[in-house]
Parts: C-alpha cells; structure tokens; sequence
C-alpha cells in the first residue's frame, strides 16, 4: 500500500457493506498480500476488517501504521447497525460511542451541520438482539474509535451507521443484498461527508509539529510511540494554540511518561469543549 496521496480511509466489517463504496469509487483491491481485504483508488483506502471489536481494532491498526507518515488522516468507519424502531435504511452518524463491555465512552466532533441524522450507538461483543434502549446497536464502532483516535483527531473521525434490524424486523431478515442496496441509497450523502472533512482536515492540520522534532530528539519511542506521539501532538494543536510541552519537559523519564501525560492532556481538552 503505497499510495502517497491516500488520506481518507474507510473500514467496513463486511464485504456487503463495502460494495457500493467499492462501486462508487472504482476501488480496486489490492494484489499485495494482506490479513484483510484492501480496496484503493489514489486518494481513499476501504479495508474489509471482519466482524467483531478485535478484527475492527486489527484492521484499524494494521492499516494505519503503513500509512503513518499521512498527516490527521479522515477516517471512518461505515456499516449497519441494529436500533429500538428506527426505519430500515436509515443513515445516521454517531454523536457517542459506547464500549458495553468496557464502559469506554467516545465523543466524536460534529463540526458542521450537513449530517445525517445523529445517535449514541452502543458496541458490543455479541450481537444485541433486545432493542431495549432508545440507540444503534453494533459490533466495532467502539473499537473503531478507541484505535483510530491513535492515528487522527476526531473532528475527522467518525461512525456512519445504517439501520438493519429493529424490534420489528430483527436480525434474521438481514441478508447481504439488501445492505448493499441499503448502502447504495446513501453513496451520495456519504460521498458528501467524504469531501466536506477532505476540506476540514486542510484547516486542522498545521503546517510543522515543531514540538514532535523536540520531543523525539529528546526521548526514545518506538515506531509505533512516534505515530501516537504525532497523533495527539496533532490533537492537541487543534485544541489549543499553545505548546503542550512545559519547562522544557521536565518530570519525565522516558518516551512512555510522555505519551501518558500528553494523552492525559488531551484528554481533558476534549472533554472541556
């Protein structure tokens, strides 16, 4: 995967949910042996992860790291999901994201107002067949966000979510014709979003990390520790128009100690917008 000019990556659990992207963008799959099925053109990259939180997160973090030297990458993650009573087909994006199991909770930034309609959608290890609360149900956005927040900023990160199933017609009446016909109804809105956070990623994404040249020369990290260092340095540039590092980081031992206390950071500031 070398397409320099790659910086909008789609990840989909299943095939039928990647088909009319595939379609629309004339993505052609890649001939280099992967763990996962990768479709490109020169500016977008779909990955077909499998289903579930653990294959989402591996596909996320597979991909990524290859591409590691894109600057606030858009990424997002499209599929369907279950919900109380909405309409089949319906598109919506996620304005929370919930780990059942972890209690992990995630706020994407809706900058803007040309969204679908929004919701909490709720991630969970085995399918939710209840519909017992008010919100989508899925199987990888949590693990989507939680791996994807490594590698960009979450004004460009985000859930896009088609409804399949509802207390009225469950999850045995899905196939995968009809997620791809679903899929095919939105290819416009989608495509949309696509270029609307292609326009936003241009005004967040600073044109040096000063700070990342600093800190690297000063502490050791490992591959990985750099694309995660770079990643919320990026962030935090966002969120604020002052330097993270104070007093010429003093406290800190190691490249570890920073990318705790950096994450930390960060963290705080994303809660207080």
């Amino acid at each position: 995967m070398n397409q320099k000019s790659a910086n909008v990556f789609i990840f989909v659990a299943l095939e039928c949910e990647a088909k009319a992207l595939i379609n629309q963008y004339k993505l052609k799959k890649e001939n280099t042996s992967h763990p996962f099925s990768v479709y490109s053109n020169e500016n977008i990259i779909l990955t077909v992860t499998g289903v579930g939180k653990v294959a989402m997160a591996s596909g996320v973090a597979y991909v990524m790291a290859g591409f590691s030297a894109i600057e606030m990458p858009v990424m997002i993650n499209i599929g369907i999901a279950g919900h109380k009573r909405e309409t089949l087909g319906s598109l919506f994006v996620a304005s929370k994201v919930v780990d059942v199991e972890s209690n992990k909770v995630f706020y994407p930034h809706l900058i803007g107002n040309n969204w679908p309609k929004s919701s909490e959608v709720k991630s969970s290890t085995l399918p939710n067949t209840y519909y017992s609360e008010n919100c989508l149900n899925d199987m990888e956005a949590s693990a989507f966000y939680e791996t994807a927040v490594r590698f960009s900023s979450s004004e460009l990160i985000h859930c896009l979510k088609v409804v399949s199933d509802n207390e009225e017609s469950t999850i045995e009446g899905i196939n995968a014709k009809i997620v791809v016909e679903w899929l095919a109804l939105h290819v416009d809105k989608i495509e949309q979003i696509f270029e609307y956070l292609q326009q936003l990623r241009t005004s967040v994404v600073p044109d040096e990390l000063q700070e990342y040249t600093k800190i690297v020369n000063q502490w050791h990290f490992s591959v990985s520790g750099k694309v995660r260092l770079k990643a919320l340095l990026r962030r935090w540039s966002v969120l604020s128009s002052e330097q993270w590092l104070k007093n010429e980081g003093v406290g800190y031992e190691n490249g570890k100690d920073i990318l705790r206390k950096l994450a930390v950071d960060v963290d705080k500031m994303d809660v207080n917008l």
